[in-house]
């Protein structure tokens, strides 16, 4: 008897405690047409492929504010795999009905890890986490021009970076808005002390990141900094701006993105740079659309100075074909046009065009 009470103890407490823990996520599959065009220097190449990805988000309430988050999803460019056609369930020494399979054949299925692995606390006024944090690149393009300068646009960060970070972040709620701070670990050195050599003193390169997030008359408002804190012989660019988005009219809402950057570290690549983003998004039949356009530009200094002169249209319709209590299936043609262009000596495009077909669970 005391066995079993103990056992309906046990299981009743578990009951609590996994109704604070939710799973949701996501599958997807996208097959892409990718166009890359050199023009007058360089050859044109036209590829076909698929791409997929399964993403599991956990978040768990641990109680008087704390909370704790996870993702795990395959640790690639945007958490996505790519087939060729030869993906198979083996390994080298496998033999199949026609002989034994070559190597350079083998595709292996994709790994798991954890893209994002949150703790946190969250006040009415204050807050703060720490983890593998996600930062929204989407929704603040600052982080493409800041981490990836010589990208820029194309959402780099989302697709190089998984959108996210290790670091601590926080926040304190402030007259009409909400101050965000953040501190991300971006490499890890270590100070070496050689009687025979010359000291190696490299610190970590860290970049702090600060915003303050309000709306005024409607509209929202998010003046935003990232400095990186490096050795004297890295990169340490600053870059500053602002995110701005109206409310919907018709439907309808519109956002915009100024910012500016810059490295001026001796010894390492030096740029100066600018961003400017309009986007548009809302209804359209029965889905929604989502548009942007971007103008970026940045200057290498050198002997010479080199521009480098980007340009990035997005366009992508969502219609949802299904919906029901447990999740929603979702189809989204979407295009996207990336330009690079170097006076004399580049002159780039890149076309995707691709068919999203996703299934949320939860």
């Amino acid at each position: 008897m005391k066995k079993l009470l103990t056992l309906v103890m046990v299981l009743a407490m578990a009951g609590g405690l996994f109704a604070q823990i939710s799973f949701k996520g996501d599958v997807q599959v996208r097959p892409r047409l990718d166009i890359k065009d050199k023009h007058a220097y360089g050859d044109k190449k036209t590829d076909g492929y698929y791409m997929y990805r399964t993403r599991i988000n956990m978040s768990a309430k641990i109680g008087d504010g704390w909370y704790a988050k996870a993702r795990l999803s395959h640790y690639n460019y945007a958490e996505y795999g790519f087939t060729n056609g030869l993906e198979m369930d083996a390994i080298y020494d496998d033999y199949t009905d026609t002989g034994k399979i070559n190597k350079e054949d083998l595709h292996r299925r994709n790994t798991v890890a954890f893209t994002q692995m949150v703790l946190g606390l969250d006040k009415e006024k204050w807050g703060f986490k720490g983890g593998i944090l996600p930062f929204n690149g989407l929704a603040n393009p600052m982080l493409d021009v800041h981490y990836f300068p010589t990208k820029m646009v194309d959402i780099p960060w989302t697709i190089h970076g998984l959108g996210s970070r290790f670091g601590f972040a926080g926040y304190v709620k402030a007259g009409p808005g909400k101050i965000n701070v953040s501190a991300t670990l971006d490499a890890n050195f270590f100070t070496l002390e050689n009687a025979g050599a010359k000291n190696v003193d490299n610190h970590d390169t860290y970049t702090f990141g600060f915003d303050y997030a309000l709306k005024v008359a409607g509209i929202g408002i998010q003046p935003a900094v990232y400095y990186t804190w490096a050795s004297s012989n890295m990169s340490a660019p600053m870059t500053y701006g602002v995110n701005l988005t109206s409310p919907k009219f018709a439907g309808f809402s519109v956002g915009a993105t100024a910012a500016l950057t810059s490295n001026s570290v001796d010894n390492t690549s030096k740029y100066d740079g600018s961003f400017f983003r309009i986007k548009l998004g809302g209804k359209v039949g029965p889905g929604s659309i989502s548009a942007w356009y971007d103008l970026a530009k940045r200057t290498d200094k050198g002997a010479t100075d080199v521009d480098h002169d980007y340009s990035y249209l997005w366009l992508m319709y969502k219609y949802k074909a299904y919906s029901g209590d447990h999740g929603a299936v979702i189809l989204a043609p979407r295009y996207r046009l990336l330009t690079e262009k170097v006076s004399g000596s580049k002159d780039y495009s890149r076309q995707k065009i691709e068919f999203l077909v996703i299934a949320t669970f939860k």
